[in-house]
């Protein structure tokens, strides 16, 4: 992916000053380490003369130099390390020693003043689709509208200012919000906007609605079946309504013309900056070949200011082994991932596979796809699910199984084998089920592969959002790794009576995941959801809607900790890396990746011991029952005071690679 590095000798020498970030509240988040505490490397005490122990000094500066960390600690150390350090290199280079060639140090060190703000570690979003984050900037934005007829109106709008007969697109419409949540129709579409292709995504993107005019581009009639894995939904009559499920989406979304080259790495270059902005120092990416062009032209014009692991989507596995593409290559700055599959569709859209049925039942011969999953979903579950026949009967909605246990497992298997790890999205229960299953049966071809070469294949389940309670520790047995997004359970609020209490399902069970030994990263998947991960770290802490209200907050004893959010945004995304040599916290010799802000997550007024919640792994059960739900702090309300801060807080500076990328 991208140019060949330059060498040495190419680059010529470069002046490299080294910088000392000061007058900051450095919260290194080195493992093992308590969020508030000196990290035990820092600054070591001096012998005193008397036996009581030194006080370790909390760091309150980074010395970098190049993209690497040099130290933590205090500045008048920092200071005496960078006096040394720069002597040392200006002997070397005098000698022609290593990196003369490539480096001629500074005659001075650039001191940046933090103005007694915090330093993190720089935050990193495990799922995030850059190119559709950057094109709903662009497009029509529906999350707001609060009826079908206003959402109307606004598509209409929008087509006016348009040239007759070009598309009309947007996203996040989301009828579950809606003052009278009926399906949205292609008629009232027709009728508004007779003269343009209309396509608009869903909040959660697994359902596209659309007018007869693009139905017509796209070759789509009442006669056209459902594809495996998808659906078009139809009336009790066999009419097409204009809603698309799943894998049939893909049937009318190739002809949505698409921005120039330029264009789409214009849009990135703008969304880039927001997410610098966001405290965001890396991401990786699920979009498919257009995200990978406009990276690498990004790359290649040196304007790449945040780390991008991407991954592939299934059309792409032939060309990745062709090409030789492996799982961990790349450089510092763009690294290639592995292989996302998908199990099933999403709780919104009424399309997750759970192990029992959603309450509002599926019209007889209405929607083909769902009742593929119901006999799978019945068959695990005990149940016998009801068969369509006449007009009038219905079917149970268990959701959308988008591919079979043993179709995942040949892709799985295809890609493991070519040295390509797998993601997998699964929402519902029963969806996370079968990729577990088909996990458990990768494993053995997984650890020749790693020996092979010579490197980990770390597999991972995309949402896991609802799990049966047995499937927990499954994860850890498997060494599957949980790659989770909070904001989804706060959005989802509106949406968990669609969930049967009965199953007693594990639902965003992050603290469960956690207690069970499993490794978890935490992410956005914008454009599904915003990509600032304050406003993740808040969900994450309170599960209540992102107004901080109280009264909202689902199952509150699954809360998770400031400082328990924040390590899964940065020591989480990097073990699934494979770097957590590298990146995920600040120590000497890891990647100068941070941020400055406002805010200190790890301290506030009511909280007791910088909020780290001590537990013992114990059964899923015990875990939620011993939890109070206020996280160390002596009261929800402030608990809610410090999460609504950490929401808004505001980032002051992102540092990529030891150089300032975004500052205000």
């Amino acid at each position: 992916m991208g140019g060949a590095d330059r060498t040495a000798a190419e680059a010529g020498p470069r002046l490299v000053p080294m910088r000392l970030f000061s007058n900051a509240v450095v919260r290194t988040f080195a493992p093992g380490e308590p969020a508030t505490a000196a990290p035990s490397w820092a600054n070591p005490p001096a012998p005193s003369e008397s036996d009581s122990p030194a006080v370790r000094l909390a760091p309150d500066s980074i010395l970098v130099d190049g993209g690497t960390i040099v130290a933590v600690g205090t500045r008048s150390e920092l200071l005496d390390i960078a006096e040394s350090t720069s002597a040392t290199s200006a002997a070397l280079a005098s000698a022609g020693g290593i990196g003369a060639t490539a480096v001629t140090p500074s005659a001075r060190l650039e001191e940046i003043d933090c103005g007694g703000q915090v330093i993190l570690p720089g935050l990193v979003d495990a799922h995030m689709h850059s190119i559709a984050y950057a094109d709903s900037l662009t497009n029509l934005d529906l999350s707001s509208v609060s009826s079908l007829a206003e959402a109307v109106a606004a598509i209409r709008d929008r087509a006016q200012s348009l040239p007759v007969g070009s598309w009309v697109l947007g996203s996040a419409w989301d009828l579950n919000k809606w003052e009278d949540p009926r399906p949205p129709d292609r008629e009232l579409l027709d009728r508004a906007v007779p003269d343009h292709p209309v396509a608009m995504w869903s909040v959660d993107l697994h359902t596209l609605w659309v007018n007869a005019r693009a139905l017509e581009i796209a070759g789509i009639d009442s006669r056209t079946p459902d594809p495996s894995g998808g659906e078009f939904v139809r009336d009790h009559d066999g009419r097409l309504t204009g809603l698309i499920r799943e894998e049939a989406t893909e049937l009318v979304a190739r002809f949505v013309p698409e921005p120039t080259r330029d264009e789409q790495v214009e849009r990135l270059a703008t969304t880039q900056r927001l997410f610098l902005s966001q405290g965001l120092t890396g991401l990786h990416d699920f979009d498919g070949i257009a995200s990978t062009l406009a990276w690498n032209d990004l790359r290649e014009a040196d304007r790449q200011h945040m780390r991008v692991m991407k991954y592939l989507r299934g059309v792409e596995v032939p060309w990745a082994i062709e090409t030789g593409w492996r799982t961990g290559d790349g450089d510092a700055w763009l690294r290639r991932g592995g292989l996302k599959l998908f199990s099933d569709g999403a709780l919104g859209s009424h399309s997750c596979h759970m192990s029992v049925p959603f309450p509002d039942p599926v019209p007889a011969g209405a929607t083909a796809a769902a009742g593929s999953a119901v006999g799978v979903a019945a068959a695990a579950s005990g149940s016998t699910p009801a068969v369509p026949g006449d007009a009038g009967e219905v079917q149970a909605n268990y959701g959308i199984a988008q591919m079979t246990e043993g179709e995942l497992f040949e892709q799985a298997r295809m890609a493991t084998e070519a040295g390509i790890s797998v993601a997998i999205h699964a929402i519902g229960d029963q969806a996370n089920h079968h990729v577990l299953n088909v996990f458990e049966r990768l494993r053995p071809i997984t650890k020749t592969v790693e020996e092979k070469f010579r490197r980990p294949l770390r597999h991972r389940v995309e949402h896991a959002q609802f799990i049966q309670p047995a499937d927990v520790a499954r994860f850890r047995e498997l060494g599957v790794i949980a790659s989770m997004q909070p904001r989804h359970c706060i959005s989802d609020l509106h949406l968990l009576h669609l969930i049967d209490e009965s199953a007693q399902l594990a639902a965003y069970a992050w603290p469960d995941l956690i207690d069970a030994g499993v490794e978890v990263a935490f992410g956005s998947d914008g454009p599904v959801e915003p990509a600032n991960p304050f406003a993740a770290i808040y969900a994450a802490m309170t599960r209540a809607n992102i107004g901080g209200d109280p009264r909202t907050s689902f199952q509150p004893q699954r809360r998770l900790s400031a400082a328990e959010a924040i390590r899964l945004h940065t020591q989480g995304p990097a073990y699934t890396a494979g770097l957590e040599d590298r990146r995920g916290h600040l120590a000497p010799g890891m990647d100068a990746d941070f941020i400055i802000v406002d805010t200190d997550p790890c301290t506030a007024d009511g909280l007791r011991d910088g909020g780290t919640v001590k537990r013992a792994p114990t059964t899923s059960a015990e875990v939620t029952a011993a939890r109070d739900g206020l996280l160390g702090y002596s009261s929800e309300e402030a608990l809610f005071a410090h999460a609504s801060a950490i929401r808004d807080t505001r980032v002051a500076m992102t540092v990529v690679g030891g150089e300032v990328k975004h500052s205000v």
